[in-house]
């Protein structure tokens, strides 16, 4: 058993007080814990954390947690994804939430309403903008624990770019933001020690990301993708999957591409991914210089079934990032059974040891190495390394159960007793 500390107990009293004056300590098995996510969006083009949290949120249902999800709307990145069974409080982007880090004077007071109304516990994901200090805020007005999931905004290589905005806003509100938090959650150990090395010392809970593991025979054919890009055609396809940015290597990867594009004339670069920067005019100068127009195709964002042909019929998938917390996209291609490269700015050690692919430095003569090596491997070698990815992801990242690890978090912050043992205290 753990004793809480005076002010996180007083927390639990008081957001049980909140839920209902009804609830005495024999109906506490009935009791639904009522939890809202708060993220800056979840519109379908930002990627990564919208699907990541939106999913998280609908899992959740399934063990007992209510969920409300509170986003603002930005209609210019695609539709908002929907997730099952949670309460959606969306409010539209505004011209100033669009140009000043989603300031929203409305939404904010939705928030504080929520919380004051219905919730036990807020969850915040990520930092830096202003929907993550009015989580802070409502979770103070109402005395609510707050969860905070950095969603790698406090990796190194992250806190090194923009660096006059974010040291403005830790001033502002991110130091006061951070240090509000009842418990950190961190998708790797490699998140979590960034998170120590900015001197945060509050519980971390270490629960990765989850995937959807699709069967095999729904994966839509070829056809679908090379009817719309026919550079695809006849080619096997070394696939690039996730936001263009300069922090996922991508320069780096087009380089190394120009030094053996002329050995493999079978493959063909994809690359594939919301622009929310207009970092793909950058690349495709690059590729023009390089003279890889026919060997290098942009598809830009691929959602649904576009996406489902290219997971499902790629050769190789790489993703040579500087840095990430998680790396969903990894996690797809392993479900889709496609063997991955990626790099130690990543947190994948895991495809090296379960024998699914490579993770390597993040240099170009690494890069260059480890695609020669992959390209001359035998289409059955690669498969077998692709099943070994699948069978790996299916063991260890399913929805139910990162949704069971994250359920029994909350309910040891609202009720107390063992500590769950993905907490690191």
């Amino acid at each position: 058993m753990v004793t809480l500390p005076k002010a996180l107990q007083t927390q639990t009293v008081n957001s049980f007080k909140s839920a209902s004056t009804s609830i005495h300590s024999n109906d506490l098995i009935a009791y639904l814990p009522q939890v809202c996510h708060v993220v800056a969006s979840v519109n379908q083009n930002v990627g990564g954390p919208a699907l990541s949290v939106t999913s998280l949120a609908e899992a959740l249902t399934d063990h007992q947690i209510r969920s409300h999800l509170w986003t603002l709307n930005y209609a210019n990145l695609g539709k908002q994804l929907q997730p099952l069974n949670v309460n959606l409080h969306s409010y539209p982007a505004t011209f100033l939430s669009q140009n000043f880090r989603g300031w929203q004077r409305t939404a904010r007071q939705g928030l504080y309403q929520l919380a004051a109304s219905q919730l036990n516990l807020i969850h915040n994901h990520g930092v830096w903008m202003f929907p993550n200090l009015y989580a802070r805020q409502a979770a103070h007005r109402s005395n609510l624990p707050l969860v905070i999931s950095p969603r790698g905004m406090l990796e190194a290589w992250s806190l090194q770019h923009s660096q006059s905005r974010k040291w403005l806003a830790w001033h502002l509100y991110e130091r006061k933001n951070l240090s509000s938090a009842t418990l950190f959650h961190a998708t790797s150990t490699m998140e979590a020690a960034s998170i120590r090395q900015v001197g945060l010392q509050q519980p971390i809970a270490i629960i990765p990301n989850g995937v959807t593991i699709p069967a095999i025979d729904t994966i839509p054919p070829r056809e679908v993708l090379t009817q719309k890009f026919p550079s695809l055609a006849n080619k096997r396809w070394l696939l690039f999957l996730s936001r263009l940015h300069p922090k996922k290597g991508l320069d780096m990867l087009i380089q190394v591409w120009k030094t053996l594009a002329d050995q493999f004339p079978d493959w063909q670069l994809v690359i594939a991914g919301p622009d929310l920067i207009g970092y793909q005019a950058t690349l495709a100068t690059q590729v023009e210089e390089l003279h890889l127009q026919h060997r290098v195709t942009f598809t830009g964002m691929l959602i649904g079934e576009d996406k489902a042909a290219a997971l499902g019929n790629a050769n190789l998938f790489i993703l040579p990032s500087h840095s990430e917390n998680f790396g969903i996209a990894v996690a797809e291609s392993l479900a889709h059974a496609v063997p991955v490269i990626t790099t130690q700015g990543t947190p994948w050690q895991a495809v090296a040891e379960s024998n699914c692919g490579w993770w390597i430095p993040s240099q170009s003569a690494a890069l260059s190495e480890t695609l020669l090596e992959a390209f001359q491997l035998s289409d059955h070698q690669r498969q077998a390394m692709g099943m070994n990815g699948r069978r790996f992801v299916a063991s260890h990242y399913s929805w139910s159960a990162i949704a069971q690890s994250m359920s029994e978090v909350y309910r040891w912050i609202l009720q107390g007793g063992a500590i769950p043992e993905c907490v690191q205290l």
